[in-house]
């Protein structure tokens, strides 16, 4: 004891005593770990594949938390503890990899040093995007099987504001496909792709959105209706909440929402102007023939266009028209609204 004391109190001691004492320390806390945490994949042949996203600069908490969270590993802090002993924390590579329930710190570390073990690719989907053209991007890209994403889509409903028991909707999952860039992994299945989407969607319409829908006595169904004809219809972010306003003010007076969107989603071919002809097919889609809102959506809508439906701008018009750099006209009576077209050609 003495000699320890003797230790203290002498500088350089002192230095080699908490030299050693931290050595000792990460040691132990090493055998701890090796211990717990042997090299190598746990038994998990029956395990079930976890799908693990390492995104661009994330720290090595962040990656241990995500680990934790899905269950890949058992404690987030000795996975820390271990990157950092073995100074691999700058190592782990971004990308996708495939891991199981409860893998051993060391074999998880091992294939995040290697790489991404997944063949993925990035896909922007725009705002506005059909299920068919959503399909179309992804069966070019030997994402999905373009014919079984079309067949899921006419039924798929995993949340429960999305049932709709109207026997006319095309499509189920059509307005709730939110629209974003994402990394797919290819050949994955349509409800994998779907679910990655449809989530996406629910994460967005929080509980704020909810609450407004609720006081606006929107259910989802009638709001991305509304959301995907806004925005089939605005080409600018200013015009979103006015045209919302005015499907609500014609849907006030039981006046027929008439919106050319709503016929080219009804035609087996989009046309660049439509005839009177069109605006007579015989579809439920058709808003000219039918009033209040089509069955469905006619698109998935971004969130700039679910807001406007959501925050509309107040007005008492009836009639809008773009001109021919997309910029919309309104007005109040038919007759103004003549006068404008005329005006604008």
């Amino acid at each position: 004891m003495k000699f320890i004391r003797y230790i203290k109190n002498n500088t350089i001691g002192g230095i080699l005593l908490k030299y050693i004492t931290g050595i000792a320390v990460l040691f132990i806390m090493a055998v701890i770990i090796g211990f717990h945490y042997p090299s190598g994949q746990t038994d998990n042949a029956n395990n079930k594949q976890i799908v693990i996203e390492i995104k661009s600069g994330m720290q090595t908490a962040q990656i241990a938390a995500l680990l934790k969270d899905k269950d890949v590993i058992d404690h987030d802090f000795y996975f820390r503890l271990l990157a950092k002993i073995k100074g691999l924390d700058k190592q782990l590579k971004v990308g996708s990899y495939i891991l199981q329930k409860d893998m051993s710190d060391s074999a998880v570390m091992e294939l995040l040093i290697k790489g991404p073990t997944l063949n993925t690719i990035k896909v922007t989907i725009p705002e506005g995007y059909t299920v068919e053209k959503i399909a179309d991007v992804l069966s070019k890209d030997n994402i999905v099987d373009r014919n079984e994403f079309l067949r899921l889509a006419k039924s798929y409903t995993p949340y429960e504001y999305m049932k709709n028991n109207d026997p006319n909707v095309k499509y189920k999952v059509e307005g709730y496909l939110f629209p974003d860039t994402y990394e797919f992994l290819i050949n994955s299945s349509p409800k994998q792709i779907m679910d990655i989407m449809l989530n996406e969607f629910n994460k967005k319409y929080d509980e704020e959105l909810r609450k407004r829908a609720k006081d606006k006595n929107l259910s989802a169904h009638e709001l991305v209706v509304l959301a995907s004809l806004v925005e089939a219809e605005a080409r600018y972010e200013n015009d979103r909440p006015i045209i919302a306003q005015v499907f609500f003010n014609r849907l006030k007076i039981n006046m027929p929402l008439q919106s050319d969107t709503t016929i080219q989603y009804a035609m087996k071919e989009r046309k660049e102007e439509l005839m009177i002809k069109d605006t007579k097919i015989d579809s439920p889609y058709n808003t000219y023939m039918h009033y209040g809102l089509p069955p469905g959506a006619v698109g998935n809508p971004g969130m700039a266009s679910i807001k406007a439906v959501l925050y509309p701008q107040n007005n008492d018009y009836l009639y809008f028209v773009a001109d021919s750099t997309g910029h919309n006209h309104y007005s109040r009576t038919y007759q103004e609204h003549l006068r404008i077209i005329d005006s604008i050609k």
